[in-house]
């Protein structure tokens, strides 16, 4: 009688196969095949993710698509938008680092649409306006504010070598650690450089100041702004002189 036939464990088997997953089923995971795309910008929608739960906002708050949440508590605020051209450019998106510009968390891109994925919000400065007359900043702050939009907006134009464009009030944040960041880098990038982009987004700062101030009216307030103009020279004079903000 011949002895029974005994399945070995598939550990010890000398051909020990895995299956492997097209890509297209996995249409969210991060390739590596293009080597100027960054690692944590993603082909796919973040609505496709596994166990990672999102809220959508219709209509949207704050340019704000959707949030995600983690435990009860929000980790994430996604952006999305359509993108006309076949070809976008994620060889100018890259990661952000400076303490006054909202950085980049994730990107996907699927479809001729790309989301933005960004890891905390604030309020924004044209909700802080629309507080007046209840709450109205003083000069002081408005001052603190403004300069660090234009150190911010120093990054942008040289590191990031792009202008941010369309700056308003509804663009800057301020967060629950009271830290000014400009939001929305994710569509700048997109963008060609511009170099009178970068002199209007200087502008920008400065209606941003006077917008902030009028409803206040006081006597000091033409003294504030040749301030805030002198702040935005002298910034800009000193562009290399990164010491300066140390």
């Amino acid at each position: 009688m011949a002895p029974a036939k005994k399945l070995g464990s598939p550990v010890e088997l000398p051909d020990c196969r895995r299956t492997v997953l097209p890509k297209k089923l996995l249409p969210s995971v991060s390739f590596h095949d293009d080597p100027a795309r960054p690692e944590f910008v993603k082909h796919g929608s973040p609505y496709d993710q596994v166990d990672r739960v999102f809220f959508g906002l219709n209509p949207p708050w704050n340019n704000v698509h959707a949030i995600e949440f983690k435990d009860g508590f929000p980790v994430g605020f996604l952006i999305h938008q359509k993108v006309e051209s076949k070809n976008i450019p994620l060889d100018r998106i890259r990661q952000v680092s400076h303490k006054n510009v909202l950085s980049l968390e994730e990107v996907y891109f699927l479809k001729g649409n790309i989301y933005f994925l960004y890891n905390q919000w604030g309020i924004t400065l044209n909700e802080i306006g629309q507080l007046s007359p209840v709450f109205n900043l003083s000069e002081v702050e408005v001052a603190v504010i403004c300069k660090a939009i234009l150190q911010g907006l120093i990054y942008i134009h040289e590191d990031l070598d792009t202008c941010y464009g369309d700056l308003t009030l509804s663009n800057v944040l301020i967060t629950d650690q009271g830290d000014v960041k400009i939001a929305g880098i994710g569509n700048s990038l997109l963008q060609k450089p511009n170099p009178l982009g970068k002199a209007r987004d200087v502008q920008a700062v400065c209606r941003m100041a006077q917008n902030l101030l009028t409803p206040r009216k006081t006597s000091t307030y033409a003294a504030q702004q040749d301030f805030l103009l002198k702040i935005s020279l002298v910034l800009h004079q000193q562009q290399r002189q990164r010491a300066f903000f140390s």
